[in-house]
């Protein structure tokens, strides 16, 4: 009696499916990203029958690739660290607005194309690809925010400083980056400031939220004193820089205190963001002294 051995499928291992879903999630984040960032360069407004090209990094292209690399970032601290309860809905809030702030971006170009006002001759305005590109990013990133296997831990509360910290160290330091081309065409000097800045500060909060650094920690107090000190300077008093201090008579808006630059809105944002690092920074210092302390 001759005996058949039928084929059996072979059992799916259990974490064959978290596995894809990782990768379908990091393609999706990775792909999202280039969306962005490909979304921000690409121009978003011509004019002069295509011989000035807008692109969106001058526009809210800049502040929403800052949200769209939040986005990415946050997903990787929740699996890292855990907190997905809290991060995860961050991410996809991030994504979100990158998507509806992309089109709306797109629809006032739109409008404004559609009736230039009595520039219409001389402008001859034509949208761009770049708003919609930078929104089907943000849909990629939403979906990854939504696929990714993040562990259901809770985040401790020492980590969850470091990511506060780190969190408010990105939003200066992207403020810096996205301010970067506007002070170069003021002065060279005060422009490869910003960026140094925005440089800096980007590599103290990745240091910081991948674990714990005095170092990092302290020199992150010196260059939000730092950056603290010359701003209030610059406002007070002005930058002997050229362009470096607009004055009363500047044109530039927002709030005048000094003799100096005016202060708007992205410099609130900024200065906001250093003095709520510097105080965690020094509170992080101060939770590990005792620690140190005790190891010597």
């Amino acid at each position: 009696m001759t005996s058949h051995v039928l084929p059996h499928a072979a059992p799916q291992a259990p974490g064959s499916a978290l596995d894809g879903r990782s990768r379908a999630a990091v393609l999706l984040a990775a792909v999202g990203l280039l969306l962005v960032g490909l979304g921000a360069a690409l121009p978003w407004l011509t004019l002069f029958n295509g011989l000035e090209a807008v692109r969106g990094f001058r526009l809210d292209g800049g502040d929403l690739s800052g949200l769209a690399l939040a986005s990415a970032a946050l997903l990787m601290v929740a699996d890292r660290h855990g907190g997905s309860r809290i991060l995860r809905p961050l991410a996809a809030l991030c994504a979100v607005v990158v998507v509806v702030g992309a089109l709306r971006s797109a629809g006032r170009i739109s409008t404004y194309v559609a009736d230039p006002g009595p520039s219409a001759a001389l402008a001859t305005p034509t949208q761009g690809v770049g708003p919609l590109v930078m929104a089907a990013g943000g849909v990629a990133l939403v979906a990854a925010a939504v696929l990714a296997p993040l562990p259901a831990r809770a985040m401790d509360r020492a980590t969850a400083l470091r990511v506060g910290l780190a969190a408010v160290t990105f939003v200066a330091a992207w403020m810096h980056l996205v301010l970067t081309p506007e002070h170069l065409a003021e002065s060279t000097l005060l422009g490869l400031g910003f960026l140094g800045a925005g440089v800096l500060q980007l590599g103290l909060a990745a240091i910081i939220v991948r674990h714990h650094s005095e170092r990092a920690l302290s020199v992150l107090v010196a260059v939000d004193v730092a950056l603290l000190a010359i701003w209030a300077y610059a406002v007070l008093v002005g930058l002997p820089l050229a362009g470096g201090g607009h004055g009363h008579d500047g044109g530039a808006a927002g709030l005048v205190i000094g003799h100096g630059e005016p202060v708007d809105l992205a410099a609130a944002v900024t200065k906001v963001a250093e003095v709520t690092s510097l105080v965690l920074a020094l509170l992080l210092l101060h939770r590990w002294a005792p620690r140190l302390d005790r190891r010597r």
